[in-house]
């Protein structure tokens, strides 16, 4: 029994280095430009033990795109967890996401219409986790009164949509997108009426219907 579990973590091991050393190849050329033996050589290991894990490229790379979202999802709790103002916990999750979403937007590009569409659909797998770390940290923040009442589900899929469209843009610089869409998101949450028609504009600070209020003092009555 030990020794299978040696072998198991061992294996565990060796896959998870073979999933960087194509991470870094598929960066540097491309997913068409890459090729298993460059993979294999990048890895330090023979084509038939890269085989032996990965039967094809179109595997490994949706393979090593699953194992970055894996590493994405357990920084961004780590971000969340480090505490501090909703605007501080708010920039490392949005800094966490940019690099991830640029990078694997950029290598998209280079893929044909079939592993594009395996590599959003992964994405679209995945989102729900990302956008669930988004949804607590706006909760909190409006339980703490730092951020007016809104919809933590509708905001937080907003805010995917911002740092997937900054990703895929032509400004240059990761850290001017960070800067982007942390003042956007907190502007947006921080300032001015909310649209009408929007429940959240029924509530006061501490989440409590006030339509009711709201009518009388207006007149509704009338």
């Amino acid at each position: 029994m030990a020794m299978d579990n040696a072998e198991e973590r061992w294996r565990d091991i060796r896959r998870t280095r073979l999933l960087d050393a194509a991470d870094r190849i598929f960066a540097r050329l491309g997913y068409d430009g890459a090729s298993m033996e460059d993979i294999a050589f990048e890895a330090g290991v023979g084509k038939p033990t890269l085989y032996r894990y990965f039967p094809s490229k179109a595997e490994l790379f949706e393979a090593v795109f699953s194992h970055t979202l894996d590493e994405l999802e357990r920084r961004l709790d780590l971000a969340v967890a480090e505490g501090g103002a909703f605007s501080l916990r708010l920039r490392r999750v949005v800094e966490e996401l940019v690099p991830t979403f640029r990078k694997h937007i950029v290598s998209m590009r280079d893929l044909s219409e079939g592993d594009e569409a395996s590599k959003r659909r992964i994405f679209r797998k995945r989102r729900g986790g990302i956008e669930a770390r988004l949804v607590a940290l706006l909760r909190e923040a409006v339980e703490a009164g730092e951020i007016r009442p809104v919809d933590p589900a509708v905001i937080a899929r907003f805010m995917i949509g911002l740092v997937w469209t900054g990703t895929n843009s032509h400004l240059e610089g990761e850290a001017r997108i960070v800067d982007a869409v942390v003042d956007f998101a907190l502007h947006g949450l921080g300032a001015g009426e909310p649209a009408s028609g929007n429940n959240a504009s029924n509530k006061n600070a501490s989440g409590e219907d006030v339509s009711g209020e709201n009518s009388n003092a207006s007149g509704g009555d009338a």
